[in-house]
């Protein structure tokens, strides 16, 4: 995050007014279709419950229902048959023994896959790291993301001269949004029909999106370079879209390329130690309890009794003494709301952790705008409860990170020298999904309304479609 106006570094002391609520609105061989983009040194080290059957194992089972998948649906969205790929699917090593295809100046070399995956429209065929991709990721993320690129990778076939023919047609980004597009709808295909009695859990889906961050563009890259695949909130988002409407909005992509969220450093930024995040200090928390203020002060609406809450930090690891009733919420992990003293309390503990390992200042920033997200659902009386009402404080959180964004032309406060706003930085959209998909415990049930999954999509609604996006999760968690 940086200052959207020149200002300052000091600490200031907040003093919010009664307001009101009006919610305002790599390389890959030649002519190949590869995973990753770039070096994206952006990890996040969590540790998740997954799928019971080793990579190795699950993985004939995804190919085999990949396939049939598009047998049984190509003809449903793009009006005629399917053709299988010509070259097949093929898992390269050092040293394989192996009859490998030839194409897109690739003739079986493993140095020319290492650390990817790819396709090739020349011989219609798809090779795949198995040496150190796949068994590294499936360790890291769980077997199920090991499936996901191959997904994605299949749907770069089915945009090949061999298929649909748009892959010459549309650009970089949209190619590669469209292919995570095609991946999520197969996953969410078999959340419906499964694979052999199997289906995925919400650790395993948890862990797949984490891969697919992993693989995003670096933060500060352009959409419009040639080899781009778009900001991990960018690849999530298109997956979201087909886990969750199917086939039908990947193919409208075609017609309506998505435009990614993805912005450069500012030149303050490039000034710092570290571009794109502040400091971990009181500063950081006294501005971002700040903009939250100028943000729902001025979205709220003349008939609601708003009263903005005060931010602090916990280093006690017990809300409770901060809250003069000793009564507190908590909201999700790392953020409890005081209703007697209207107060968003958060973990130093968690939110330093967050910063750390996430890593980076908007994961901390999720976390206020969630605690300030229940201030807002205070205010205008919400009846929700449980999950969805985190649901709901989700796509608030994302209301107010999409107004902050340096491509927005009309946010709800314009920043001014005596009132500068916080400003997104490149790669924060992806801290806060991370941190959305990670602030939870680790489940073996079936994807459900509470799941880190359904928290991610609700921010996104709050981020690209702000109020609208927002009525819409409201109207949904409440039927």
């Amino acid at each position: 995050m940086f200052f959207s106006a020149p200002r300052n570094r000091k600490k200031f002391a907040v003093i919010f007014v009664p307001a009101i609520f009006s919610m305002v609105a790599c390389s890959a061989p030649i002519n190949s279709v590869s995973l990753i983009s770039s070096e994206n040194p952006t990890t996040t080290s969590i540790a998740v419950e997954n799928l019971d059957l080793p990579y190795n194992e699950f993985l004939p089972l995804a190919i085999e229902d990949i396939q049939k998948f598009w047998e049984n649906h190509y003809n449903d969205i793009y009006g005629n048959n399917y053709s299988d790929l010509a070259g097949g699917v093929h898992a390269a090593y050092p040293n394989s023994t192996e009859v490998m295809p030839s194409g897109c100046d690739y003739a079986g070399d493993y140095t020319y896959v290492e650390d990817n995956a790819f396709y090739c429209d020349e011989g219609d065929f798809i090779v795949y790291d198995d040496a150190k991709l796949f068994p590294e990721f499936a360790n890291q993320f769980g077997p199920l993301v090991t499936a996901v690129i191959l997904a994605h990778e299949w749907g770069h076939a089915i945009q090949s001269p061999a298929r649909n023919d748009v892959i010459y047609s549309l650009r970089s980004t949209t190619i590669e949004l469209q292919a995570d597009c095609f991946a999520g709808a197969w996953v969410g295909h078999v959340q419906s029909d499964t694979i052999n009695g199997l289906s995925f859990s919400e650790a395993d889906i948890t862990g797949a999106l984490l891969g697919m961050m992993q693989i995003g563009d670096s933060p500060g890259d352009s959409s419009y370079d040639p080899s781009a695949h778009g900001s991990g909130f960018d690849r999530v988002s298109a997956f979201q879209d087909g886990f969750v409407g199917g086939l039908a909005p990947c193919a409208g992509y075609e017609t309506n390329e998505p435009e990614p969220v993805q912005f450069g450093f500012s030149p303050d930024e490039m000034s710092r130690p570290s571009p794109g995040d502040f400091p971990f200090d009181q500063d950081m928390f006294t501005s971002l309890g700040h903009d939250l203020t100028l943000f729902w002060t001025a979205s709220m609406a003349t008939d609601v009794s708003w009263i903005p809450p005060t931010l602090v930090v916990d280093s006690s690891s017990d809300a409770s003494v901060l809250c003069s009733d000793s009564q507190v919420d908590l909201i999700v992990e790392g953020v409890h709301f005081c209703h007697a003293d209207s107060t968003v309390i958060i973990d130093e503990t968690v939110a330093r952790n967050l910063y750390t390992d996430t890593p980076g200042d908007f994961a901390v920033g999720y976390l206020a705008a969630l605690g300030f997200a229940e201030a807002v659902q205070r205010a205008t009386q919400s009846s929700l409860s449980g999950y969805s009402r985190l649901l709901l404080d989700s796509c608030y959180a994302g209301m107010w990170a999409g107004d902050i964004i340096p491509l927005n032309a009309n946010p709800v406060v314009v920043p001014t020298e005596a009132e500068p706003r916080i400003a997104l930085s490149p790669g924060d959209l992806d801290e806060a999904v991370r941190a959305a998909l990670t602030l939870s415990d680790s489940q073996t049930t079936a994807i459900d309304l509470g799941s880190p999954f359904a928290r991610v999509d609700a921010f996104r609604q709050g981020v690209l479609r702000g109020t609208v996006g927002c009525a819409t999760v409201a109207a949904q968690v409440q039927n």
